[in-house]
């Protein structure tokens, strides 16, 4: 799937820019604005914060580091973190299934319509790089191997919510405006706003904390990315000509790191001697997707430098020394973090720092 590309060039970001990213406390977004300061880059970060600054922490003292502590959804935080910047990198969402079933509305509310109202107002400050994330699970489940091109088939809230919003901003591209989407693999490794909600991360940590884990299903198929080689995969699309990347969707992760979860499991008991594995039948319908990620190689040169034993090897480590304390702790989940705190409630009442009351909808 593809849109109208720029004719002509566009500006590759090497030299020292003004990069705004939103969701730049997050899993990602963390590495990502530590990437872009250490490339020379003067980054602004707006975050509602919703799990803390941890993420950042070690950043803030940064000469060329700004935060915006704001809602997406707030139109004034928006525009000033977007001002004077040469290109946005949008990662703020709802993430993870579990995260965004627990209110269907808001999900919509942040990740979709959110992204639509950062749209517009990126193209009406003259902004015309917009790095969207994404996600592989908008294909649903198919027994091919997909590619861009590849119908998209969602089967969860989160995964329809990255797809509309995909729609919604290559409606968009044009006219000086030209969005990037990029559809992420399944992300693990390390972070400085840990998580350990995610499969990779999750199941190593309980292969060394308990000695077993249980592999629910097991047959079906995902592609994975370390969530360093994601931050790369965005630095790329921003260093491309926008005649390369403008207007298109890609899917990040690498050929060979499609798995099946029990291959995941395998990779794991290398990584981590004698732990059990165990299959359990599956609970629920899952996604279940194996992915070509050639057109990002071919239009960037992108490829991930990691595999899934190196993220298993690192978590594994982390566990074992105590760098990680307790993994079950609700921070290192979205949902967790989510049903056990205040954070659902100030994100449903636009209490969160510099929230405003947001439309039904928008576009």
């Amino acid at each position: 799937m593809t849109s109208k590309t720029p004719s002509n060039a566009g500006a590759p970001i090497h030299a020292p820019s003004r990069i705004c990213v939103v969701g730049g406390a997050g899993f990602l977004g963390s590495i990502l604005a530590e990437l872009l300061l250490d490339e020379g880059h003067q980054v602004t970060i707006l975050d509602a914060l919703l799990y803390g600054d941890e993420g950042i922490r070690h950043l803030l003292g940064r000469p060329r580091l700004s935060l915006v502590p704001g809602d997406l959804r707030d139109i004034a935080a928006t525009v000033q973190a977007f001002r004077n910047t040469d290109a946005v990198v949008h990662l703020g969402a709802l993430v993870g299934d579990p995260a965004c079933d627990i209110d269907e509305r808001l999900t919509l509310e942040i990740n979709r319509d959110a992204t639509a109202k950062a749209a517009a107002v990126a193209r009406g400050l003259g902004i015309s790089r917009f790095v969207f994330a994404s996600t592989c699970s908008v294909y649903g489940a198919s027994s091919d191997l997909l590619d861009e091109r590849s119908a998209v088939d969602p089967i969860s809230v989160y995964a329809r919510s990255k797809m509309e919003s995909e729609q919604l901003l290559l409606a968009q591209s044009g006219n000086g405006f030209w969005p990037t989407v990029l559809r992420f693999g399944t992300l693990y490794g390390r972070s400085q706003r840990e998580r350990f909600d995610l499969v990779v991360n999750l199941l190593t940590a309980q292969a060394v904390a308990t000695g077993e884990i249980t592999v629910f299903g097991g047959r079906q198929w995902r592609p994975f990315v370390h969530v360093r080689d994601a931050a790369e995969a965005i630095l790329a699309c921003l260093q491309a000509p926008s005649a390369a990347v403008g207007g298109q969707v890609f899917n990040v992760g690498a050929d060979d790191q499609n798995h099946r979860l029990t291959e995941i499991a395998a990779i794991i008991s290398q990584v981590v001697p004698g732990v059990r594995v165990q299959v359990a039948p599956a609970t629920a319908q899952e996604a279940d997707y194996r992915v070509c990620f050639a057109a990002i190689r071919s239009a960037t040169g992108f490829a991930p430098r990691r595999t899934v034993a190196d993220g298993v090897a690192e978590i594994a480590g982390a566990v074992s020394r105590g760098a990680v304390p307790d993994y079950t702790d609700a921070r290192y989940s979205n949902y967790k973090a989510l049903i056990s705190g205040e954070a659902l409630a100030a994100l449903a009442g636009n209490e969160l720092p510099g929230a405003a009351p947001v439309p039904s909808a928008i576009g």
